[in-house]
């Protein structure tokens, strides 16, 4: 049975897709918070923290770096900060310490969750929007550096989904109908439609896609203008 890495493993879409992926895998969950799908307390802006958590995990097939933040603090400058530290280099972190476990493996994959942020900018959010689109150029950097040891690495834009960072925005009548306009498929996201993608680049042992994003929004960022 793969032994998948997920973080962010307690709440919204990374407690949905641990659920079901622990179906079909060994699923290790790492959060900052306390749960019965967290194996490993971490916060992942720490190196330090990832380092010690990640020395005890003993094998690695597959990492799915989900963990993110938004909104963190009032004050934009600290704000700003912890969101790029958190989404950017924590991501950063947990590939550079599952790469020795996963150069074993005979299919590793690394999976990044990204969002629609990363190519369009969003309003009043500047750390996240810049931190995922770091996430999106890290993931080619990172494709491109462990190509050798046969690791892909993809990562995966998300838009409006109804769980998760999203789901304040669902939970709004007028937000939800102005952005499910937006789309093409004139509906929002569900976390199943993450999930299906996942299982699919898991299922592919012999997946010809690396370096890319795998864009999850319904045909927003296609739609232009109405």
């Amino acid at each position: 049975m793969q032994n998948i890495v997920l973080t962010g493993s307690s709440k919204g879409i990374g407690r949905y897709i641990y659920d079901k992926l622990s179906k079909s895998y060994n699923v290790i969950g790492i959060s900052r918070n306390p749960s019965k799908r967290t194996q490993f307390c971490c916060d992942i802006s720490s190196s330090k923290e990832v380092e010690k958590v990640f020395k005890r995990i003993k094998k690695i097939d597959v990492l799915i770096n989900n963990a993110s933040v938004t909104d963190v603090s009032a004050n934009q400058i600290n704000n700003f900060d912890y969101t790029v530290k958190s989404n950017l280099n924590g991501t950063f972190y947990c590939c550079y310490y599952a790469l020795k476990k996963l150069k074993k493996s005979k299919s590793p994959k690394i999976i990044n969750i990204s969002s629609i942020n990363a190519h369009v900018g969003f309003p009043n959010n500047p750390g996240y929007v810049s931190s995922k689109g770091a996430v999106n150029s890290l993931t080619k950097s990172l494709a491109v550096d462990y190509g050798k040891f046969n690791i892909k690495v993809n990562s995966l834009s998300l838009g409006y989904i109804s769980a998760g960072m999203s789901k304040k925005s669902y939970s709004n009548l007028s937000k939800r109908i102005k952005r499910k306009k937006n789309t093409i498929l004139n509906r929002w996201g569900k976390p199943e439609d993450v999930l299906e993608v996942i299982e699919f680049i898991l299922n592919s042992r012999n997946l010809y896609i690396t370096g890319s994003d795998l864009v999850i929004d319904g045909g927003w960022l296609a739609k232009g203008f109405k």
